[in-house]
C-alpha cells in the first residue's frame, strides 16, 4: 500500500466514523489511531487494514476533517448527478468514498484522474462489486461535466 493510499484510507475510516456518530470527534480518533500505529502490524488481512503509520494518522486526518468540512457540497452536486441514489440511500461507506473523491478534484492538490482511481480502488477495498462502477461513474462527471455546446446559428457551415 502506498503512504498516499494509506493516507486516505485512515481518511475514510475517519469520515465513516464521523457520519455514523454524528460528531467529530478528531482527539479522540487521533488517540485511537496513533495507538494502533504504534502496535505491531497485523498478520491478518481483515484487521491489518486498520494498520496506519503515524505519519499517515496525521495526514489522513486532515484530510478527512477537510473532506467532511464539503459534504453538504458535495451530497448537492452528487443528488444532482444521480437523482436515483441519492446520499442517504448510499451505503455509509460510498458516500464517505464520494465525499472524499469530490473533496480531492474540486479542492485538492491532485490529478483528477488520480482521485478517481483512489475512489475506485477504496470502493473495491471497502465496498460492493458494483459500487466502485457507480463511484467511477459520479466522480468522472464531477471532474469532466459535459458542457452544452452552444452554436452559433451565424457560425454554421452548410456544405452543398
Amino acid at each position: 500500500m502506498t503512504v498516499a493510499h494509506e493516507q486516505r484510507c485512515c481518511a475514510l475510516q475517519a469520515m465513516f466514523q464521523f457520519d455514523i456518530s454524528g460528531t467529530v470527534d478528531l482527539p479522540m480518533l487521533r488517540e485511537s489511531f496513533e495507538s494502533r500505529a504504534r502496535e505491531a502490524r497485523s498478520a491478518d488481512p481483515i484487521e491489518s487494514e486498520c494498520d496506519f503509520t503515524l505519519p499517515a494518522v496525521a495526514t489522513g486526518l486532515s484530510l478527512a476533517e477537510k473532506a467532511w468540512g464539503t459534504r453538504e457540497e458535495a451530497d448537492q452536486v452528487i443528488r444532482d448527478l444521480a437523482p436515483e441514489w441519492p446520499t442517504h440511500r448510499q451505503p455509509n461507506i460510498d458516500r464517505n468514498i464520494l465525499r472524499l473523491g469530490y473533496w480531492e478534484i474540486k479542492h485538492g492538490s491532485i490529478a483528477p484522474a488520480i482521485a478517481i482511481n483512489e475512489a475506485v480502488e477504496l470502493a473495491k477495498e471497502y465496498s460492493t462489486e458494483k459500487s466502485s462502477a457507480f463511484i467511477n461513474g459520479v466522480l468522472d462527471r464531477i471532474a469532466n461535466p459535459v458542457a452544452e455546446a452552444v452554436v452559433e446559428p451565424s457560425v454554421i457551415a452548410i456544405e452543398e
